[in-house]
């Protein structure tokens, strides 16, 4: 890439000369991915609280100087092999920060903020409200890193902490490079900032894995028979994986416009939802045991249900899930600290055009029951060993799976890092915002929060973003669907209620 940039003269930017005295990390292998070099991540959260931006400020800073986690205040660079590192100053100061830091404060009331009073909120019924990027102004300060780029080329910390204050609300907004951690890092990340907060440091488990990639160690270190990458016999390669990209790219010229919006779906119509699903599983089992499936299946279901009957035509649908590493493999699951990297590989599941517009029932059972075969230990290994012999001999084309016509679904569900719960604020406190009439949450507690990329992804569309369930347990969802879905959706909301 270097070289046509210089045929066609393009500008080169160039890193700020290495520092001696820093302490080099690595990024692990799935870090170092081509599809999560292309996001930086934007995490804003909402309390209805007044909180001390100081304290917040000051104690992230105190949790990135502890052990390992002083691997998160460093400085992304390339090496001359084309893989990132970090470079983490051996003493963080004012010139050299452990976190970029702003602050903006607006003197009125949250509702009073033409922008800010906008932010979805919980409703009686099932709503769709404004999406993540409608809220960027809240998301970092102007001129932030928005690229990959943006990090390697200039001496920043890789972690952005924006706060924005009102007289009876706070907006806590996070942002870095994917390539840093995923959801469950993220977890991590806000348990140790609430436990420093609250003066309890020694409380939180150490970061594992900051040198040494606890995947690839799994690997090899497995006693586990060596199985067979079963998703290889679906992978899509030669024509196939070209006509899959024409069709990716037919979708793209004729259907341009993405909308993302964020779905409020309480509790309520969630139980709806899975009693239909189980109902339609009980008309079809003939006396055999009654299958389980979770709420996650459920969700995947109606999400892929509203989506192909939006189509105007039928077509298969592949669902594109993360399977976390840190649940399947024992060294993970038993380990003695926390890991703050991404640790998902790609999971698949394949459902015909019939399926895919019928009941929600079996379109969850299907969903399960791919998942299931991928998710052992044994796959999950193999998955991450295909991976690594991927990187060995250069390729980095992604792996992916199903039909070559098929409606890619990409589907992703945060509810296990139980966002709600990990963030207390609560000694960070100057004041309670307006007291409203059955207020549910303690003070200092996470009212709403989303999730989007710095900059804009075109290729990114019938995305689902589960974030999570919130303290009354509605589930929250973003989505970046086509005008002609959201009005399907729209439509299976108001059945709802």
């Amino acid at each position: 890439m270097a070289a046509i940039a210089k045929l066609f003269g393009a500008s080169q930017r160039t890193s700020p000369p290495p520092i001696e005295t820093d302490d080099v990390y690595p990024v692990h292998m799935l870090d170092d991915s081509k599809s999560l070099r292309d996001i930086v991540v934007a995490w804003t959260l909402r309390f209805d609280d007044v909180l001390d931006s100081e304290k917040l400020h000051s104690s992230l800073l105190r949790l990135l100087e502890i052990g390992d986690w002083r691997k998160l205040g460093g400085r992304l660079r390339l090496k001359e092999n084309g893989e990132l590192e970090i470079y983490v100053p051996q003493h963080f100061s004012t010139e050299r920060p452990a976190v970029s830091y702003s602050h903006q404060a607006f003197p009125m009331d949250i509702e009073d903020h033409p922008l800010a009073k906008t932010l979805p909120k919980a409703t009686d019924a099932p709503s769709i409200q404004p999406g993540s990027q409608e809220f960027m102004p809240f998301a970092a300060k102007e001129n932030a890193p928005t690229t990959l780029e943006d990090f390697i080329y200039q001496d920043v910390p890789q972690l952005s902490l924006h706060i924005t204050s009102f007289n009876d609300a706070t907006l806590v907004a996070l942002s870095w490079p994917h390539t840093l951690m995923d959801v469950m890092g993220q977890q991590a990340l806000l348990r140790g900032w609430t436990l420093v907060l609250a003066g309890q440091e020694h409380e939180f488990p150490p970061m594992l894995g900051a040198r040494d990639d606890a995947i690839c160690a799994a690997v090899d270190a497995s006693d586990a028979k060596e199985e067979e990458f079963k998703m290889n016999q679906k992978r899509l390669k030669g024509l196939g994986m070209l006509k899959f990209g024409l069709n990716f790219a037919w979708d793209m010229v004729w259907n341009r416009v993405v909308e993302t919006r964020t779905i409020f779906l309480p509790r309520r119509a969630m139980a709806e939802l899975r009693r239909q699903a189980m109902d339609d599983l009980a008309a079809q089992k003939d006396g055999e045991e009654e299958p389980f499936i979770s709420e996650g299946d459920v969700l995947t279901a109606w999400a892929i249900r509203a989506v192909a009957l939006s189509l105007p035509n039928p077509r298969p649908v592949t669902a594109l899930h993360a399977l976390n590493a840190r649940f399947r493999l024992p060294s993970l699951i038993q380990a003695a600290g926390v890991y703050v990297q991404n640790m998902a590989v790609a999971g698949f599941a394949f459902i015909s055009p019939e399926v895919a517009r019928g009941p929600l029932g079996p379109i969850a059972l299907e969903n399960r029951r791919h998942l299931m075969e991928q998710a052992t230990q044994g796959q999950v290994l193999a998955a991450v060993r295909e991976l690594r012999q991927q990187r060995k001999d250069g390729n980095e084309q992604p792996v992916l799976c199903g039909d070559s016509g098929a409606l890619l679904m990409p589907f992703t569900n945060w509810t296990r890092a139980a966002v709600w719960e990990a963030a207390d604020f609560g000694p960070a406190v100057l004041r309670t915002g307006r007291t409203r009439e059955g207020r549910s949450n303690k003070p200092g507690s996470l009212v709403y929060h989303h999730a989007s990329s710095m900059k804009v992804n075109p290729g990114m569309r019938n995305v689902f973003v589960v974030l999570g369930k919130d303290c009354e347990k509605n589930y929250w969802i973003s989505a970046s669907l086509l005008p002609q879905a959201w009005v399907r959706v729209e439509d299976e909301l108001r059945k709802l209620s």
